[in-house]
């Protein structure tokens, strides 16, 4: 039975209006469809560093099934 995972972002602003966004508990590229709307209202991205969840397989929700009868 897979768990759904929590994800949030956490977004920082530094005295000088430089924004850093950190996606936690997502893995793979979800982490960038996550923050694409916010990216975009914001401006230009000027650095992207991707952590190694991002190299990794989104978990997936699976359903098994017994075919044998009774």
């Amino acid at each position: 039975i897979a768990m759904a995972v929590k994800q949030e972002l956490e977004i920082h602003i530094s005295e000088t209006g430089d924004i850093s966004i950190n996606v936690l508990g997502a893995k793979g590229k979800s982490c960038i469809d996550m923050t694409k709307e916010l990216e975009a209202a914001l401006g230009t991205v000027v650095q992207r560093d991707f952590k190694t969840s991002y190299y990794e397989q989104k978990d997936t929700d699976y359903v098994q099934q017994s075919t044998e009868q009774m």
